[in-house]
């Protein structure tokens, strides 16, 4: 995407989010009502609020550590936090975020060919999840009531099996049948390439989006078929906390829903990260989350007032406290030993190999000849 479409696509956002804002009032729904219910939450809720909060955040590293081998918890933690502050400032600042993490990882001693499996696998296991669960929550409402099986209830019950399908080609991708998903990845490409005036100039020299896609892909499924576990109960976990969270928001404004509004509420807003036009997708998310709960039936400033208390957490708490983790790194960056693998030692019985990491019949034969003996086999490796 160039930097005029990118620009175009972040003022279509902002368009809409004021757009939203400013016609909130014509779907009863009111800032002023939703700023006094916020003011209700005591001190004790957020407490509360933010214990919840934070346990939702190191679940997750089980996620981030399946991911990359030899990441522990404390580090995944360090960076999820700093990589979500930058991209929650910055407009479409995900590429930043993911610029910080390579710099946070290289330094703990993981190798760029790690970093790109972490952010693919991790990233891809997030989407496949936001994928599957509109599934759970059309079939909750069609199943209790909430959402009418006539013409419009088959419409979201068929564009979440589409989002599930897309889901379940993403998933056995990565377990190393990427034939499906490189197929439909192939065919968008040639669509792209059809475009009136696409190709004119030099030739690119980026790799196409199958190429791209195939090179990701490549050797992700013996580390997926070794971890999955870890992946899905961690990915399942975490939303559960998540789920927590959104439901004592509710709570916590007396704003109480039925079940299934809270599932399509959560759901609804997961799904939304996706579209990360804005910095963490703010506006946006919030007033598709409300819209949709509105039309479900929910109370407008009910609604409206959960929805914010609930970001607040999640995206606005980010920002300083993802700040402090990437502050307290960049000082002990410095003065923290490097723990990944180290450079292999030179052949013992070269000038420059220590004969303390030789065996002693090494050191003795390196003495009378010129070359290493074939039994010099120090371990020079270290754990992430």
């Amino acid at each position: 995407m160039t930097t005029r479409a990118r620009l175009i696509l972040l003022a279509g956002g902002i368009a809409v989010v004021v757009w939203a804002a400013l016609h909130l009032s014509s779907v009863g729904a009111s800032w002023s009502g939703a700023w006094r219910q916020l003011g209700t939450v005591t001190w004790q809720w957020l407490a509360a609020l933010g214990v919840v909060w934070l346990a939702g955040l190191c679940v997750h590293t089980i996620v981030l550590s399946a991911a990359m081998p030899g990441l522990t918890h404390r580090r995944a933690l360090t960076l999820n936090l700093a990589g979500s502050a930058l991209s929650n400032v910055l407009p479409l600042g995900g590429v930043a975020g993911t610029a910080l993490n390579l710099a946070m990882v290289r330094g703990w001693g993981h190798g760029n060919l790690d970093f790109a499996r972490f952010v693919m696998l991790s990233k891809a296991w997030d989407t496949a999840a936001k994928l599957f669960m509109p599934l759970v929550a059309v079939g909750t409402l069609l199943a209790t009531g909430s959402l009418d099986a006539g013409p419009n209830g088959m419409l979201w019950l068929a564009t979440a099996v589409f989002a599930a399908g897309t889901g379940l080609l993403l998933v056995t991708a990565l377990f190393g049948r990427a034939g499906p998903l490189l197929r439909v990845v192939a065919f968008a490409e040639r669509l792209r390439h059809r475009r009136p005036g696409y190709g004119a100039g030099a030739p690119s020299a980026v790799p196409g989006w199958t190429a791209t896609a195939a090179a990701l892909l490549d050797g992700t499924d013996q580390l997926v078929r070794s971890r999955w576990a870890a992946l899905t109960w961690g990915m399942i976990s975490y939303w559960l906390m998540q789920g927590a969270l959104w439901w004592l928001c509710l709570l916590a404004i007396g704003a109480a829903m039925p079940w299934p509004l809270v599932v399509a509420g959560l759901v609804t807003e997961r799904l939304l990260t996706l579209a990360g036009i804005t910095p963490g997708g703010a506006g946006l998310i919030e007033a598709g989350t409300v819209g949709v709960l509105i039309g479900l039936g929910a109370d407008a400033i009910g609604a409206l007032a959960g929805v914010l208390l609930f970001r607040a957490f999640i995206f606005v708490a980010e920002i300083p406290v993802g700040g402090l983790a990437a502050a307290l790194w960049l000082l002990t960056r410095r003065t923290t030993p490097r723990t990944g693998p180290s450079r292999p030692e030179p052949p013992c019985g070269s000038p420059t190999s220590p004969t303390s990491s030789c065996p002693a019949s090494a050191v003795s034969s390196s003495r009378s000849t010129t070359s290493a003996p074939a039994s010099c086999t120090a371990d020079t490796s270290r754990p992430s």
